[in-house]
């Protein structure tokens, strides 16, 4: 009798899962130019690492040009004050807004506080963020 109700709550303990330990884990985006969260994590990520000519190379016109040279050179000043804003600061929320095929808004919220909106356009197989509203 003793050993039919130990193998039975054996059974019933490797057959289940009865609690979790730790907690779920969001999913890993990738930092990459592939989709259009990503584009903007890899913004950010460049940002946090004060590398502004890295970051402006993730820009483009609206119209789906890439920038020229000089106009992302001009871009510098303009990016190290959004480095100042969010860098270092934890993203707490991300939504995306698909308008088309190949333009999305990107919305995202910093430490709780600041909202930023990236719109993002597919050129080429790759994401671009073309606008960037605070």
């Amino acid at each position: 009798m003793k050993h039919t109700i130990f193998i039975l709550l054996i059974l019933a303990l490797t057959g289940c899962e009865i609690f979790t330990v730790g907690s779920k884990r969001p999913p890993v985006q990738e930092i990459n130019q592939r989709t259009s969260v990503g584009a903007v994590y890899l913004f950010k990520s460049e940002l946090d690492s004060n590398n502004t000519p890295a970051a402006t190379e993730v820009l483009a016109r609206p119209n789906g040009n890439q920038l020229l040279a000089i106009e992302k050179y001009e871009l510098y000043d303009e990016m190290n004050r959004l480095g100042r804003l969010i860098a270092k600061k934890p993203i707490t929320l991300t939504r995306t807004d698909t308008i088309s095929t190949t333009l999305q808004h990107v919305k995202l919220e910093f430490n709780y506080q600041k909202k930023m909106t990236f719109t993002t356009q597919k050129i080429a197989d790759s994401w671009y963020i073309v606008d960037i509203a605070e």
